[in-house]
């Protein structure tokens, strides 16, 4: 029996292998259905949407699903075993990308794809996934590889048609960036009820 080991390349390939890519051929007939529909979709007031997200609010506000303390400076550069406290495996991709997004915030993020941490511990956005399974014990592979999804969907939502690594490695990218994206990734796992 093998054990399922989770790093930042197959974590990629797997959100790969979940969100599908249109070609060029599709999105052109993507575009001609939707070129005849109406643009009149709002029916409602900017009051009444508002009024209507406000409500949609989680009862936590803004702070992710879970509290998880992360290790302090010195100690975010220590291999994930040293930080595996707890495993809790009842956790949905929208909280794991919660607590990825806190790791980026906090341990910081580096630009090279698929490298779980650099020497200052910062890690790439596939390798903050990782960590919330490997290193902090937050859910499972399996849901790790759909958090990985949820974020690639959001990217072929913004039109990026190659994986997590490659929009990762990008030149001009920010940590702010990378964050956003792992937010704009919780944010459509919780609009799928995951």
């Amino acid at each position: 029996m093998t054990t399922a080991t989770l790093d930042p390349a197959s974590l990629d390939q797997a959100a790969a292998r979940i969100v599908p890519t249109l070609t060029a051929p599709e999105r052109d007939a993507w575009a001609d259905i939707t070129a005849g529909y109406s643009r009149d979709l709002v029916s409602k007031t900017t009051a009444e949407l508002v009024d209507e997200a406000l409500r949609s609010l989680p009862q936590h506000g803004t702070r992710p699903a879970i509290d998880v303390k992360l290790p302090g400076r010195i100690a975010r550069a220590l291999p994930d075993w040293a930080h595996r406290t707890r495993a809790d495996l009842s956790h949905k991709p929208s909280a794991q990308l919660a607590v990825a997004a806190e790791i980026l915030r906090k341990w910081g993020w580096q630009n090279k794809p698929h490298h779980l941490r650099d020497g200052r511990g910062r890690r790439c956005i596939c390798g903050a996934i990782c960590t919330t399974v490997a290193g902090l014990g937050v859910g499972t592979i399996g849901s790790a590889h759909q958090a990985a999804g949820y974020v690639l969907a959001e990217l072929r939502g913004r039109g990026w048609n190659a994986l997590i690594g490659d929009w990762n490695q990008g030149v001009c990218r920010t940590p702010e960036q990378a964050i956003e994206l792992v937010n704009a990734g919780q944010r459509r796992a919780l609009a799928a009820g995951r």
